[in-house]
């Protein structure tokens, strides 16, 4: 702290020399003059820094000590400006940039959303868009309750909406509800679930409707696995009514699914040669400026950038970055036995984690891997396990006839 005092107002080092430098600090002390880094260089001598205010406040004290004191070192605020007093552009470009800052500082450069899942963020930056709400928009202008209010109007699925303004940004914090797929009228209305893959049925659980099909038999594509048309019967075992369900039910099977890939032995790679550049660039809004040389062919770009911030609230519209070009040269290889084996084993297994993220069962694997002098073939089959059924519509039959009998009771 005393540091950066002594910065805004001007310090000096002083070296004092005589008999009395004892008697000098006494009285420096008595008067509430402060030294700081005080040390000794000699029996008659010593060296410290104080500030500028201080350091006119010694002409009684050096009278009366009879010492000599000498300016060392001038630091701080006060002289820089004396020797820039000169440099009039120096204090225009400072003023300008002050000017800069605070006409970008009343302006939102950043739009932050977080929250969302269903709801990309790119969508709800367009609507924003639509709104009138972009990015370089004057902050006096934007009002938050106003956006929370839009976005609540035009996204059913976001109950709770938070806005805000931190320095240049405008954060947006969302929370979306939480609503079941289907449909409760869909769900009324009647039909059937058919099988859309053949296979032997290994797991049945019916929730609504009537199987058609039960667990180790084998179900072919269209057949009708339940079905939503229920028969109401009497005591003797006669329909006397149909009516028609939404089927519901969970059905496994297991089927056989072919799987076949070929890897060429021979294949391009990218050979490296050491030679590499380094540009820079900047960018602001629309305009992108490049300092050194443009992409061309045979060399890979990787690039990183970075947003101007002053803080982390208070984010400039300016972005500058790094673009390194590594060279190279596309040459033919060829993969070893050893190699396109351990490829096509990882391509098996990443094919297999794939079916594994879709809920897909793998009971067992009959897949080869055959190697000639041109080509890696993987082929054979999985055996798998995967949940089938998918609604169509029913037909319900026309309902018996009613009958009455000699004693004039209606009977169906």
């Amino acid at each position: 702290m005393r540091d950066l005092t002594g910065f805004r107002k001007g310090a000096v080092r002083i070296r004092v020399q005589g008999e009395q430098t004892e008697r000098f600090l006494n009285l420096c002390k008595a008067r509430e003059i402060k030294i700081s880094k005080l040390i000794r260089t000699g029996e008659q001598s010593l060296e410290g820094n104080m500030l500028i205010a201080d350091f006119f406040r010694l002409s009684p004290i050096r009278r009366k000590t009879g010492v000599k004191i000498h300016i060392l070192e001038k630091h701080g605020l006060p002289f820089f400006f004396y020797r820039s007093k000169k440099r009039k552009a120096f204090f225009i470009g400072i003023f300008a940039c002050a000017l800069l800052l605070a006409v970008l500082s009343g302006r939102v450069w950043e739009i932050d959303v977080s929250g969302n899942v269903r709801n990309s963020t790119q969508e709800i930056l367009d609507f924003l868009k639509e709104e009138g709400i972009v990015h370089g928009m004057q902050r006096s202008k934007i009002s938050c309750s106003a956006i929370a209010a839009a976005i609540r109007e035009n996204y059913n699925d976001i109950t709770w909406v938070s806005a805000r303004i931190e320095g240049t940004r405008l954060v947006l914090t969302v929370k979306e509800g939480i609503f079941t797929e289907a449909v409760k009228t869909d769900e009324k209305n009647p039909c059937n679930l058919t099988a859309d893959q053949n296979g032997v049925i290994v797991r049945m659980i019916t929730r609504a409707g009537y199987p058609k099909l039960h667990v180790g038999e084998e179900c072919h594509i269209g057949d009708v696995l339940v079905s939503g048309c229920l028969e109401l019967k009497n005591d003797s075992q006669e329909v006397v009514r149909y009516e028609g369900v939404h089927a519901d039910a969970d059905i496994y099977i297991k089927r056989k699914k072919a799987y076949y890939r070929e890897i060429p032995l021979e294949y391009q790679a990218e050979e490296y040669d050491g030679k590499e550049r380094k540009n820079y660039f900047f960018k602001t809004g629309n305009i992108y400026l490049e300092l050194g040389g443009s992409a061309e062919n045979n060399w890979q770009n990787t690039m990183e950038e970075e947003i101007l911030r002053l803080t982390d609230s208070f984010r400039l519209p300016f972005t500058v970055g790094k673009i390194t070009r590594k060279h190279y040269e596309t040459v033919s290889r060829e993969y070893t036995e050893k190699e396109v084996r351990a490829l096509a084993w990882s391509t098996l297994q990443l094919y297999e984690e794939k079916l594994i993220e879709k809920g897909v069962q793998i009971s067992a694997n009959n897949v080869k891997i055959e190697v000639d002098h041109k080509t890696c073939i993987s082929k054979g089959f999985l055996e798998i396990i995967e949940k089938i059924g998918r609604e169509t519509p029913v037909e319900i039959p026309e309902q018996p006839a009613e009958r009455t009998t000699e004693d004039g009771e209606q009977h169906y």
